[in-house]
């Protein structure tokens, strides 16, 4: 009997081994090669719907999109232009799609690996609902930490001892781990008031930082309450 269930065995692990190299070639054959982007929001408009549909050259995708980390890859198509659309009715040809368009970011030719930033238009007249920012991670490495400063106000940061100033637009990446694998700081977020001429405090608590992760913290003006807001996302490591 055990003479017949080795044969047995065999057949199965050999199946099985077949069976994993074919899922991990579908699994691959589905992720975009070459140049890639992803995207994240700060926050979404009131009913918006959500997965989105994106468009590059004319081919058509849905996405899921989170605040919390980025969404799948996508392909960068050559022109470098990538539109978050939403189909609306053709009154000429009813048969043929129509899109409008709610975002739209051109990536530069020399960016391999992007994330786009989806922000609320405070003025959506043009029918645009978000503006973007792009973002190249290649020379983001793990341990970073990105600081990205959408605001008019100069934004400070203490990490631990450290003191780190970010003016508006501007992006700052700092790595405090060294040749640690993970650390764990206090951190205090503030903005200059140009009334008070004081520095006001947006938060502070104690974070665990990891080599094994790539952060990025993006601060923006929350219009409704009158404050500079922000939003933490998590990026994988390359």
């Amino acid at each position: 009997m055990n003479n017949l269930l080795l044969p047995l065995f065999m057949a199965l692990g050999t199946a099985a081994a077949l069976a994993a190299e074919d899922a991990e070639t579908d699994s691959n054959e589905r992720a975009p090669r070459g140049r890639v982007a992803s995207f994240v929001y700060t926050s979404l408009p009131k009913d918006f719907e959500n997965p989105v549909t994106v468009m590059a050259d004319e081919k058509i995708s849905q996405l899921l999109l989170s605040k919390l980390s980025p969404s799948d890859p996508v392909k960068i198509p050559a022109d470098g232009i990538l539109r978050i659309v939403r189909e609306v009715k053709n009154a000429e040809e009813p048969e043929t799609p129509q899109y409008l368009t709610l975002a739209q970011a051109a990536i530069p030719e020399s960016v391999v690996n992007a994330v786009v930033i989806l922000m609320p238009m405070a003025d959506n007249s043009k029918g645009l609902l978000f503006k973007t920012k792009v973002l190249d991670l290649a020379a983001c490495k793990g341990g970073d930490s990105m600081f990205l400063n959408m605001t008019k106000f100069k934004i400070g940061i203490e990490m631990g001892e450290e003191k780190i100033g970010v003016g508006p637009g501007q992006l700052t990446t700092h790595n405090p781990l060294g040749t640690a694998k993970t650390v764990s700081l206090p951190i205090r977020f503030s903005y200059f008031h140009p009334v008070r001429k004081e520095w006001a405090m947006i938060t502070a608590s104690t974070v665990a930082l990891y080599s094994t992760r790539r952060e990025l913290c993006i601060f923006t003006w929350d219009e409704r309450f009158k404050r500079v807001d922000f939003e933490s996302i998590t990026l994988p490591s390359l």
